[in-house]
């Protein structure tokens, strides 16, 4: 498949010159409904079980992440497929202009999560409320004293301070390598294997299609524990959804600019470092509306991936060319 009028400069470009992705002509199915069987048994089971053992949420949460990069691997291996179309490359052969797709990578979360918190402000839902959230976290430093002295020179505010500068400090540093180890889990599966194997539809019902089923993928802690959306677990499951198909759409463009399954690794681990920018700046919100998972956080994606799909930042066409080997379905 070519990519057309998605990461060229001109539309004059040759067909030798074209960005490449190698996926086949067709899509195999088989080889799609083993991948999904195998990814939500994979993470779903290890979700259950661990959570049954009374293992920490934090710790079998992100056991269960690299369901999708296990599925990915499995199906591969056992159908034969290869891995010539994974996106393992920094940047995919072919992919010249592909590189500068890390820093848009980069740069998507916080201004992002930025847009969403000023949406949140203008239109007068939350209000700014560092200065406040910072004396919660200094009166919560003062409780877990318990009597016991403070650094010198310090007092809790301060503390609590410099605590919430460090923890944005690593949000943009050395919390986004860490995170990647656990997103790569993901990223490899979704955007390694998914994506390019539905792009036979087109970039965009590739992409969309992809989301969808990234959302549903994380019924299990949204239903039992109520991940990022207590309360309404029917609900947040749908909002999920809808968070995921806008920033797969994202992740897609990175994917088949760069023909890497890095950048949207890289994305994706910078999003889960910097979500907490929302509560950290306003005033308490609904977590179906306040940024950045709620609708106002979200309205900027949105709008970003309607943009993409308009311009045909994800339109894709089929070339004879096969570069992965597949077996018949």
């Amino acid at each position: 498949m070519l990519i057309r009028e998605t990461c060229m400069e001109t539309n004059t470009t040759t067909p030798d010159t074209v960005d490449r992705l190698p996926v086949a002509p067709r899509v195999n199915w088989t080889n799609i409904v083993l991948f999904l069987v195998l990814t939500f048994g994979i993470s779903w089971t290890v979700w259950l079980v661990l959570r049954a053992s009374g293992v920490p949420f934090t710790i079998y949460v992100a056991a269960g992440m690299f369901g999708p990069a296990a599925a990915a691997v499995l199906v591969r291996v056992l159908r034969k497929e290869g891995f010539a179309d994974a996106g393992l490359r920094l940047v995919g052969k072919g992919h010249r202009g592909g590189g500068w797709m890390y820093l848009a990578a980069y740069l998507a979360p916080p201004l992002f999560i930025a847009a969403g918190i000023l949406l949140s402000l203008l239109i007068g839902y939350q209000h700014w409320a560092f200065s406040q959230n910072v004396q919660a976290e200094a009166q919560a430093i003062k409780a877990l004293q318990q009597g016991a002295k403070l650094p010198p020179g310090y007092t809790p505010q301060q503390l609590a301070l410099l605590s919430l500068l460090s923890q944005s400090a690593l949000a943009f540093t050395l919390a986004i390598p860490f995170n990647m180890i656990f997103t790569f889990g993901e990223e490899f599966g979704w955007r390694g294997y998914l994506l390019p194997k539905l792009a036979p539809l087109g970039g965009v019902w590739a992409a969309i299609i992809t989301g969808v089923i990234w959302g549903l993928w994380h019924a299990p802690v949204i239903v039992l524990d109520g991940y990022n959306y207590p309360g309404n677990p029917l609900l947040g499951v749908l909002m999920m959804v809808v968070f995921t198909t806008a920033l797969g759409i994202i992740f897609a463009w990175f994917r088949f600019c760069s023909g890497s399954v890095w950048p949207s690794t890289l994305s994706h681990a910078a999003f889960n470092a910097q979500t907490g920018f929302g509560v950290l700046f306003l005033s308490p919100g609904n977590p179906f509306l306040r940024p950045p998972i709620g609708l106002l956080g979200l309205a900027p994606m949105i709008a970003f991936a309607i943009w993409l799909i308009v311009t045909g930042r994800l339109r894709v066409e089929r070339t004879p060319v096969v570069e992965s080997k597949q077996v018949a379905g």
